[in-house]
């Protein structure tokens, strides 16, 4: 450690278990953060804080106002920002020698898996199901420890498994693919929830890094606001489960959803509608540049029926999640529909409107 690493950490390194020798330990590790909202910004602060060496940065979003009430990392002159940036100048302003890597491409099955060999530890601070899985299957895929968290209104939870799964995320939620899941946007969220939760990982992963075999790799664990209580759940490994068991992952045989590549080329086509299924206040705040608009609360199958079944709609919301729901009921309807990977915030970040 440089001499100003060690008047840094020195509190720390008085820690009976830990000292010098196991702060230098968690200085040559590394983690990957995947998201930096209410999660993300608390647990890649407090594991830089902590002394682990080398972080990874992973978020395609920008700073938006409704983000600051529990996305800690940022503040109001930051609105506008790519919160990768921001977050790395933030925690390089606290931190002495600390590495930082940042990723800024939307997180899908497209990653390429190995990726994560660069990393001691995963963090998924995501808030999208499809999301949650596809790190699940790397971490599994590249022996990666997963440190997973997520936040419901007032609800909070967490959990860490370890390299090989059994159990693993989806031996936790084997059948979310078609919930109707709300997102903090849709349903709310208490911002000291998330904060809870996001250093609940942090201290997770920490002691992962420094005592793998003391990690509670086999339980998740539930924090309610209304209680001061962290209920312990044992789980147990799914031998069938399709990530870490013996069971077969059913490949999808259609798309619902499609990336920023597919529509840079296809908006030029007219068969291809830009359907716009926000509500009107957030159409008026942010319009969507050649879209027409139906928004979600409306969208019915007798709403549906009366499309043209000549055009193909490509659905946008604010961040993807929405436009899910709004393909279901357009292909019910017999309609050709897409959503788009990321919503408007990803065309924004763009800027090919």
């Amino acid at each position: 450690m440089s001499p100003e690493q060690k008047k840094y950490f020195s509190r720390q390194t008085k820690l009976p278990f830990l000292g010098e020798s196991g702060q230098k330990a968690l200085l040559q590790k590394s983690a990957l953060v995947i998201g930096l909202g209410g999660l993300g910004s608390p647990a890649s602060l407090h594991l830089a804080t902590a002394g682990v060496g080398k972080l990874g940065l992973w978020d395609f979003d920008t700073v938006e106002l409704s983000n600051l009430h529990r996305q800690t990392a940022f503040t109001l002159s930051d609105i506008g920002k790519k919160k990768t940036d921001t977050t790395k100048e933030y925690i390089q302003a606290r931190v002495p020698g600390i590495q930082i890597e940042t990723f800024t491409e939307i997180f899908s099955e497209k990653i390429d898996p190995s990726i994560f060999e660069n990393w001691d530890i995963i963090l998924d601070c995501t808030d999208q199901i499809q999301a949650k899985y596809t790190i699940n299957r790397f971490c599994i895929q590249t022996q990666r420890p997963l440190v997973t968290a997520s936040v419901f209104r007032t609800s909070a939870q967490v959990a860490i498994f370890s390299p090989q799964g059994k159990p693993c995320y989806k031996c936790l939620y084997p059948n979310l693919e078609g919930s109707e899941l709300l997102s903090c946007e849709d349903g709310g969220v208490l911002g000291v929830q998330t904060a809870i939760a996001g250093l609940y990982q942090a201290s997770f992963a920490i002691q992962y890094l420094l005592f793998p075999e003391k990690s509670p790799t086999h339980s998740t664990f539930q924090l309610e606001w209304e209680s001061p209580l962290l209920y312990e759940t044992f789980l147990k490994a799914d031998p069938n489960c399709t990530e870490c068991g013996s069971g077969k992952r059913e490949e999808l045989t259609f798309q619902d959803e499609i990336d920023l590549s597919y529509w840079k080329e296809w908006k030029k086509d007219p068969k291809y509608i830009l359907l716009d299924v926000r509500e009107s206040e957030e159409r008026k705040e942010s319009p969507i540049e050649n879209s027409i608009f139906s928004p979600l609360s409306e969208l019915s199958l007798d709403t549906a029926f009366g499309f043209s079944k000549e055009k193909i709609y490509i659905t946008i919301c604010e961040s993807g999640i929405r436009s899910k729901k709004a393909v279901k009921i357009l292909k019910e309807a017999g309609l050709t529909a897409y959503s788009l990977q990321g919503g408007r915030k990803i065309l924004a970040l763009e800027e090919i409107l």
